[in-house]
């Protein structure tokens, strides 16, 4: 048994568009990184370096406000407060507050001479501090109250790719209980259906598994499944004597852990129904896989084999598989297209809604094509 598989440059041509908003985007973007670089690189630092920038920031604007004698410079000794309330905790954010008023009181010159009464100047700088000790307060909340949902995050995360992890270990006890029994059956046609059993568990458990390694539990790039399942399926259900070729064309399509599992079970039952059916006693064949975005996504299927019988009817005699393909798809709302392809051979196209409208389109009924 050989299989041709052809390589990754030969599978995937990704188009580029060009927009005359990619400049602007792109700068703002650059913009963006270089911030939150930033950012990361005051979380790395300790509170006591913290501190001493936010003590060298105040310098800083108190030599501006000494220089110019402006009062709206007030403002900006918010920033070290801010600073340090952030990375070293809410004490260090009232002490930096304190040193603030305490800094613009002292850097102006001028402060006993623009108010009518001496002690003025010392009330608005103690207003100052109260203002930015309630600043430093809040955003000391606020980071606490982050820092919990955080925390409550990873939990919830770390759960969740446990409770993956055990579905996907006890899924694949389940395929080893049908294997066990499968070997004790003497009648082919009965350890056949015990393997396409196992080969839709083990689709399942593939899912899970991609899901707890990925940590992204909403949704999943379905096209990664669908090209390592049909890569698998073909090298291990190629009919004996007959040169494979596998053609896989796939976009990044995001969906749900629901619809994620339906569509690699109609995948399997449709790559099953290929390779069992569509190359038997032919030296070559070809079997494609496309997967595409858009406003309905669709999944499609071809192969270049026999086709469908005159006037078959998917509506009054579907077997096992296609039963469960028809099923499947009006479970995510998609409609199923089954056709003979004018170049040769079988042509099955699922289209689903997108991730977002999924669960909110009406359900329709799938169509049929002879």
């Amino acid at each position: 048994m050989k299989t041709k598989q052809l390589g990754n440059s030969d599978l995937f041509i990704t188009p580029v568009h060009f927009d005359a908003t990619a400049i602007g985007g792109s700068a703002w973007e650059q913009s963006a990184a270089a911030i939150h670089r930033a950012l990361e690189l005051l979380s790395r630092i300790s509170q006591t370096a913290v501190t001493v920038l936010a003590v060298v920031l105040v310098a800083v604007i108190a030599w501006f406000d000494y220089v110019t004698g402006d009062f709206s410079l007030a403002l900006f000794y918010l920033v070290p407060v801010v600073l340090a309330t952030w990375y070293a905790g809410r004490v260090t954010g009232w002490f930096i507050g304190v040193l603030s008023a305490a800094a613009w009181l002292v850097g102006d010159p001028a402060l006993s001479h623009s108010y009518g009464h001496p002690l003025m100047p010392y009330s608005n700088a103690v207003m100052l501090a109260l203002i930015y000790g309630i600043v430093a307060q809040l955003l000391s909340t606020l980071h606490r109250l982050q820092a919990e949902l955080q925390e409550r995050v990873e939990r919830r995360t770390a759960s969740l790719a446990e409770v993956h992890h055990r579905v996907k270990n006890n899924l694949q006890i389940i395929s080893s209980l049908l294997m066990l029994q499968a070997e004790k059956l003497s009648n082919a046609a009965d350890k056949a259906v015990f393997d396409e059993c196992r080969e839709r568990i083990y689709s399942m458990a593939r899912l899970h598994e991609q899901l707890y390694s990925s940590g992204k539990f909403s949704d999943m790039d379905f096209a990664a499944h669908l090209r390592e399942m049909a890569e698998m399926l073909v090298r291990s259900h190629t009919p004996q004597g007959c040169i494979l070729a596998l053609e896989v064309r796939t976009d990044p399509v995001a969906v749900d852990l629901d619809t994620a599992v339906t569509l690699g079970l109609i995948a399997n039952e449709l790559l099953l129904n290929a390779l069992k059916h569509a190359f038997g006693g032919r030296p070559a064949g070809r079997l494609t896989v496309e997967l595409h975005g858009g406003n309905s996504n669709q999944m499609t299927v071809r192969d270049d084999g026999c086709g469908l019988p005159p006037g078959f009817d998917a509506r009054k005699n579907p077997g096992l598989g296609l039963e469960l393909v028809l099923g499947m798809t009006r479970q995510i709302r998609g409609e199923a297209k089954i056709e003979n392809d004018p170049a040769g051979g079988t042509c099955i196209r699922i289209f689903f809604p997108p991730l977002k409208t999924a669960k909110t389109e009406p359900q329709s009924k799938p169509t049929y094509h002879d």
